[in-house]
């Protein structure tokens, strides 16, 4: 979400003044291997910062980086890095100064081994993000860093396979556009921004609520004041670009019903494609929600904060989201995916990964990375009983694999990643209306975590925001999860382990399951609020 640009609007996280302690990964704060993905977890070290977790793995598979955002009591305008030599089994804690840096962070390794970090300066009046390299695995980094984008929101990197072509994707806070710059020296400079969504390629019919379909074009009316940006994928080809984003819809933005007009709640996935490599654009929805407009309060959401998407090795997208779609006008969120296989011009109806019975728990954020063709790996943040704003209950952090994730009866084998709980209470999803809209106020985690597949092993890693203080936690940190077992794939499909169900969570998944819901969507900040009422560009930013 984004927050206004002042002050008194910067979140606690990058205000506090408590020291990051150095981690020391501890026996004292692991969880030894534990379901059938063998997942173990590791704590960073109590600090201030551990929200929002970027997590990247190098080529060669031995060394992984793990930043958060915000500053700590002994390093102002910093980026916080954990690095990792050796496969994620301890970590050492260390840091990237911006001049006002602060803001959100992201990380990329490149090809060569280098490691980019990208660091939102929050208080810039470019508000752009400034880039810092690292030569060692992200152990050092540069004191200078280079500039690149302008007026930015959440910021993702990016590059081609062979790395000749790096590229940092964001939404502009200003424009509600969704842009990228590139960089053709390994991140050392930066060129202009480019524009993704171009009103010349992404407005055209059925436009303003008219229930478009997915592989339809985008809607900027619909669009209106909300973007909420996803990555940059590309694919093998080096051709194939796609940026995921969600927006709203004119009928939401125009009522009561999400609470605050013009901001409605999230009712469409974009997923934008090139295929000249970054020349021109095509925006297409993935997924819709048909408006309700005698009754909005009753229509579905399709997000829980950032939509994330991911490609696999043949060229499939995939995009993976929290939803209502099941139970509207509930608070109990289900988690979805959709997968494209002729590159965005049609999708597969959503399909339910969690198995939360009706009425019961809800999910939170997204994550997901392919293994290999057909063959992805998932996790999202579940509790299990009240809705996702209800301030009872505990969120775990689960995992999933899906085989045949192509195909009309895809496999689903999942697991909570460990027994430890994560978070206490509810979620806030509203950005900065958080303890103003109705609901729970608490937005502590932030608004996201990342999960990786290691090249080389072909096992997934996740880096999640724990504050729950569950033993054997010490504090609010950072934890650090990898999985140790790959049962047998077999192919593409199904394998007899993914056949299997059981009260761990196996399952079949085929068409909608009839679980979940919730209407209280993530919603945008009231920054543009005052460009429309007074006609003035009132800079907005979600810091951190």
């Amino acid at each position: 979400m984004r927050r206004l640009l002042t002050l008194t609007a910067l979140p606690a996280a990058a205000l506090a003044v408590a020291a990051v302690t150095t981690p020391s990964g501890a026996a004292a704060d692991k969880t030894a291997a534990y379901g059938r993905f063998g997942f173990t977890t590791l704590g960073l070290g109590p600090g201030p910062q551990y929200g929002e977790p970027s997590l990247a793995i190098a080529p060669d598979g031995k060394h992984y980086a793990v930043s958060t955002p915000g500053s700590d009591g002994n390093h102002h305008g910093t980026a916080q890095v954990w690095w990792s030599a050796n496969t994620g089994k301890s970590f050492t804690h260390t840091y990237f100064t911006s001049n006002q840096g602060g803001g959100d962070s992201a990380l990329d390794f490149r090809p060569d081994g280098t490691l980019l970090g990208a660091d939102l300066e929050a208080l810039n009046t470019d508000s752009d993000s400034e880039v810092h390299i690292s030569h060692d695995f992200g152990k050092t980094w540069n004191t200078q860093g280079s500039k690149a984008g302008s007026e930015q929101d959440r910021q993702w990197l990016a590059h081609t396979p062979d790395g000749k072509r790096e590229f940092l994707v964001y939404h502009d806070f200003v424009a509600e556009g969704e842009f990228y710059v590139e960089s053709d020296n390994g991140g050392q400079s930066w060129g202009v921004p480019h524009l993704v969504n171009d009103p010349s390629q992404a407005i055209t019919a059925p436009g303003a609520a008219i229930a478009p379909a997915p592989g339809s074009p985008a809607s900027l009316a619909d669009q209106g004041v909300n973007t909420f940006s996803g990555p940059m994928l590309i694919a093998n080809n080096a051709k194939d670009f796609y940026v995921v984003y969600s927006i709203s819809n004119l009928e939401s933005n125009a009522t009561t019903s999400s609470g605050f007009p013009p901001y409605g709640g999230v009712k469409g996935l974009v997923v934008a494609h090139s295929a000249d490599a970054g020349q021109t654009w095509s925006n297409k929805y993935a997924v819709t929600i048909p408006p309700d407009v005698a009754d909005p309060s009753k229509e579905a959401s399709v997000g829980t904060m950032f939509p994330w998407g991911f490609l696999d090795s043949a060229g499939n997208v995939y995009v993976v989201f929290g939803s209502t779609i099941a139970e509207p006008g509930s608070d109990h969120y289900g988690y979805y995916y959709v997968v494209s296989t002729d590159k965005g011009a049609n999708w597969t109806k959503p399909r339910r990964i969690d198995g939360l019975a009706p009425g019961k728990g809800a999910v939170v954020f997204n994550a997901g990375a392919a293994v290999r063709p057909g063959v992805i790996d998932v996790a999202w943040l579940q509790k299990d009983t009240s809705g996702l704003g209800e301030d009872t209950g505990t969120f775990t952090p689960w995992f999933a694999q899906i085989t045949g994730a192509t195909a009309s009866h895809p496999q689903i084998a999942r697991q909570k990643i460990t027994t430890v709980p994560n978070h206490r209470g509810g979620v806030c999803i509203q950005g900065i209306l958080c303890g103003i809209a109705p609901g729970s106020a608490d937005r502590s985690l932030l608004d996201f975590f990342q999960l990786v597949v290691n090249p080389k092993t072909h096992l997934a890693a996740i880096a999640y925001a724990d504050n729950g203080q569950f033993a054997p936690r010490a504090g609010r940190e950072v934890v650090f999860a990898q999985q140790t077992v790959q049962p047998k794939i077999a192919g593409a499909g199904t394998s007899k382990t993914a056949r299997k169900t059981s009260a761990s969570g196996t399952s079949r998944a085929g068409s909608l399951a009839n679980t979940g819901g919730t209407p209280a969507a993530p919603i945008a900040g009231l920054g543009l609020l005052a460009v429309v009422a007074a006609g003035a560009a009132l800079r907005r930013r979600r810091l951190g």
